[in-house]
């Protein structure tokens, strides 16, 4: 089953919750400040429960394995992530890597063999940014450089989304993860995955950012909250079926290298790749459907950001995230040095990188950096 669902509908929450041992991958912090951990305690009650919070953001492979080895001593039968996209990709890949008797090698190689069916996850996010508790991937970090593992079989089975959980994330938390919504949503309009199926969800997750993110962080009020918690899931339901393109491919190293936060790290180059993508032609474009299909996408987006072309969206775009108090340029996060924009070049993913709709050169990568 895998779904959406509202957390103050308890006995929804109490039906998902089928097992009786259960395995908890939770951001302790915010596990009791969001109020989940007062909402759940009744319902686990009578159950067993076994619980993992010892990682922390932008998930490691130590911690994962660590995670993987209390689930597999628990003998759990199901697992309930509650936290931000960090619990959710902890769970999802220890889940993974249990089920598949599997480990760091297999991660790196990326390809399973006869994969088995892992256990129900109950996903819960308590912040509105990554999606990641409707997505069929994780990310880790392995010995510095971050890896994507994906398999449909991954997706949480349950999705359980409530912009009250948020209510307790503080302002920079709620603007470096709508950040990440809103370019997720934004990436997977202009992927040359998107489709019929995809862009429903991504031009309502972009709608519901723009509009509600700014009071959300500044000002916020609930209906912001809950706006920006569905734009978050309808994010990550986009990019499940289109995956993200460069200016996560380039976030990575910006984040691991830098200590930047994910969502910040993606806006920096956001607005440039909106720009260069906007040029695309038939010479350079890698999306089958040809530029002129690239561009009416492109068009989507400038009419939700309410400007009238791709100089005046990135400009918009770029007033929104300093109005949130995040950094609009690489400078402004001490990135000044030829020697660090190469190797933010020469780290990029290319996985990701593939997705994009019109070809980089190495040199269009330092200009989106510059």
């Amino acid at each position: 089953m895998n779904g959406q669902l509202h957390f103050s509908a308890l006995g929804e929450v109490q039906s998902a919750l089928t097992g009786q041992s259960i395995f908890l991958v939770a951001d302790s912090v915010a596990y009791a400040a969001s109020g989940a951990e007062a909402i759940l305690r009744p319902l686990l009650a009578d159950r067993t429960v076994t619980v993992f919070d010892s990682f922390e953001p932008n998930p490691k492979l130590p911690e994962v394995e660590a995670c993987a080895a209390a689930l597999r001593e628990s003998n759990a039968d199901t697992i309930l992530a509650v936290g931000g996209g960090t619990a959710m990709d902890v769970a999802k890949l220890a889940n993974w890597l249990v089920t598949q008797n599997a480990g760091k090698e297999e991660i790196l190689r990326g390809v399973w063999e006869s994969p088995q069916t892992p256990l129900p996850l109950i996903a819960v996010p308590t912040t509105a940014g990554t999606g990641s508790e409707a997505t069929h991937f994780a990310v880790v970090y392995v010995d510095g450089h971050k890896h994507s593992v994906a398999h449909p079989l991954m997706r949480p089975s349950v999705a359980v989304v409530d912009g009250a959980l948020t209510a307790s994330s503080p302002p920079m938390l709620t603007a470096h993860s709508g950040l990440d919504a809103l370019c997720q949503a934004t990436e997977s309009i202009w992927a040359i995955g998107a489709d019929e199926t995809s862009l429903p969800f991504a031009r309502e997750a972009l709608g519901l950012a723009w509009g509600n993110l700014e009071t959300a962080v500044n000002a916020p009020t609930p209906a912001a909250r809950d706006a920006m918690a569905r734009a978050a899931h309808l994010a990550g339901q986009a990019i499940n079926l289109t995956k993200t393109t460069v200016p996560h491919a380039l976030s990575y190293t910006i984040t691991s290298a830098h200590g930047l936060p994910h969502g910040a790290a993606v806006a920096l180059t956001l607005a440039a790749a909106l720009e260069f993508n906007s040029e695309v032609s038939e010479t350079d474009c890698l999306d089958a459907r040809g530029a002129v299909a690239v561009r009416e996408r492109m068009t989507m987006i400038y009419e939700t950001l309410g400007a009238r072309d791709a100089l005046e969206a990135a400009g918009r775009f770029n007033a929104l995230v300093k109005a949130i108090g995040c950094p609009a340029s690489l400078a402004e996060v001490g990135i000044t040095e030829d020697a660090q924009v190469e190797r933010i070049c020469a780290t990029v993913n290319v996985e990701r990188l593939a997705n994009n709709p019109r070809r980089l050169t190495p040199e269009d990568l330092r200009g989106l950096l510059r």
